[in-house]
């Protein structure tokens, strides 16, 4: 079995489509990054709300809350 590509460079170059496929890779990695990064940050401001509200709860609501 041959290899398509001779060497890195013709891998890079991929007969002149080099620069649509590899801007289309960069694009959808970045916007994988930016889709782990946003899910995590509204993870930590959900959280962050939460302990808030749970801070402000009387006794008896925790108690309610806890029982179901």
């Amino acid at each position: 079995m041959t290899p398509y590509f001779q060497n890195l460079a013709d891998f890079i170059y991929m007969n002149g489509h080099g620069a649509y496929v590899w801007t289309c890779y960069a694009l959808v990695f970045g916007a994988i990054v930016l889709m782990i990064w946003y899910a995590k940050s509204e993870r930590t401001k959900t959280i962050a709300k939460l302990s808030t509200q749970t801070k402000k709860l009387t006794n008896k609501q925790r108690q309610a809350l806890a029982k179901g």
